[in-house]
């Protein structure tokens, strides 16, 4: 009937942008996993990669 905000359903919406966060830096983390798969020179190419998931991934949570 309001057009106040309703504290728990912005709770609830930010619990659900907080957990969309948490899956993706896991997935981004988990490209880690195929470290021991590669040689040691193919390494710094998965690192970058990941830094630049996460870097991507914090900025999106800083725009919202």
């Amino acid at each position: 009937m309001t057009d106040a905000p309703n504290p728990g359903a912005l709770a609830a919406r930010l619990q659900g942008d907080a957990d969309d966060v948490e899956a993706e830096v896991e997935e981004a983390l988990g490209s880690l996993e195929a470290l021991e798969d590669l040689p040691v020179t193919e390494h710094v190419a998965v690192f970058e990669g990941v830094q630049q998931r996460l870097s991507e991934i914090l900025s999106n949570v800083d725009d919202a």
